[in-house]
């Protein structure tokens, strides 16, 4: 079984992965509409449980293997942030 690890940065949207009672106790990255990166529950990866639906780019480490897709997030820029003082638009 081969496992490719890589750094990359992925752009997706936060979405729950598993449930404890009615509390999310994980995240993955959905990609491409597609592609599930389970989001490693470090300090990083427990504070986009904050951010579900939310699109994010998450830079780190990713590890594909045949079974899943794995990301270890670095660090992470929300893409769907509405700015009120310099969107001209609003």
């Amino acid at each position: 079984m081969a496992t490719d690890v890589y750094e990359d940065s992925l752009f997706g949207q936060i979405l729950p992965l598993d449930w404890e009672n009615d509390t999310v106790a994980g995240v993955v990255l959905l990609v491409d509409g597609e592609e599930e990166f389970i989001v490693e529950p470090d300090e990083n990866g427990e504070s986009l449980i904050e951010y579900i639906d939310r699109w994010v780019t998450a830079e780190g480490v990713v590890v594909e293997d045949e079974d899943e897709l794995r990301i270890k997030v670095r660090n992470y820029t929300l893409e769907d942030e509405i700015d009120y003082d310099t969107d001209e638009d609003w």
